[in-house]
C-alpha cells in the first residue's frame, strides 16, 4: 500500500491519545475540526512550561533533602514557586536565610537528539549561568552569598555529554566556575552546580 498522508497523521494521533490518555481504541481523529486541532495547539504550547514546572517541583524535593532551612520552610518556598509566572525575569528558585539559594531551571533537550545544545540553547545556558555568577538587574540579591544551581531535566545520556560539552567550551570568563554535581560534591558558593533531574 503506498504512503497516505493523512493516514499516517490519524494512526500516529490516535494511538498516542489510546495509549497515554484515554486507553479506549477509538478514531478521535475524524471526530476533531481544524479549530478542535488549534485549541489542542495551543494547549501544547504550554507543555514546555509544564516539564519546567514539575522539574522545579522535583528540584525543591532534592534541596530540602540537603539543606535544612528549605526542609523547615518547605510549604512557603513550594508557594513561592507557584506564584512565579513563566516569563518573569527571576531566578526560578530563590531561598534566603540560613542559607541562600538560587537555581535557574533548564528543559533543553540537545538538537536533533545529539549530543551538543544547538546555538541558542547554549547562548540561553551561558546567560543563565551568567545570572547566576553575577546576579541580575531586576532582581537585588548579590548571588555572592547564595549555593548556584543550573538544574537540567536529565534526558538521560544526551544531557550529561551536551553539558560536559558545553562546560568545556564555555567562554574563558566562566571556566572552573561550573561543574556537574556528583553526590561527593563539596558545595562552595563561588560555583555553579549542574544537577540533574529526572
Amino acid at each position: 500500500m503506498s504512503y497516505n498522508r493523512e493516514s499516517e497523521f490519524k494512526k500516529r494521533f490516535n494511538q498516542f491519545i489510546c495509549s497515554k490518555i484515554t486507553g479506549e481504541n477509538n478514531d478521535y481523529y475524524s471526530k476533531l475540526s481544524i479549530e478542535d486541532f488549534v485549541d489542542i495547539k495551543s494547549t501544547l504550547s504550554d507543555i514546555n512550561n509544564i516539564i519546567t514546572y514539575k522539574t522545579t517541583i522535583s528540584f525543591m524535593d532534592w534541596l530540602r533533602d540537603r539543606f535544612s532551612n528549605v526542609e523547615e520552610n518547605y510549604q512557603l518556598y513550594l508557594e513561592g514557586v507557584l506564584k512565579v509566572k513563566p516569563s518573569v525575569n527571576g531566578y526560578d528558585i530563590m531561598v534566603t536565610g540560613k542559607e541562600n539559594i538560587l537555581a535557574e531551571i533548564k528543559c533543553n533537550k540537545p538538537i536533533n537528539n545529539g549530543y551538543k545544545f544547538g546555538s541558542a540553547q547554549k547562548n540561553g545556558l551561558i546567560k543563565d549561568i551568567q545570572g547566576l555568577l553575577e546576579g541580575k538587574t531586576k532582581v537585588k540579591f548579590d548571588p555572592i552569598h547564595a549555593y548556584k544551581f543550573l538544574v537540567m531535566y536529565d534526558f538521560g545520556d544526551h544531557t550529561l555529554k551536551a553539558t560536559e560539552h558545553l562546560i568545556k567550551n564555555i567562554p574563558s570568563i566562566y571556566k572552573g566556575k561550573v561543574e556537574i554535581f556528583k553526590d561527593h560534591t563539596q558545595l562552595k558558593k563561588d560555583k555553579i552546580y549542574v544537577v540533574f533531574i529526572k
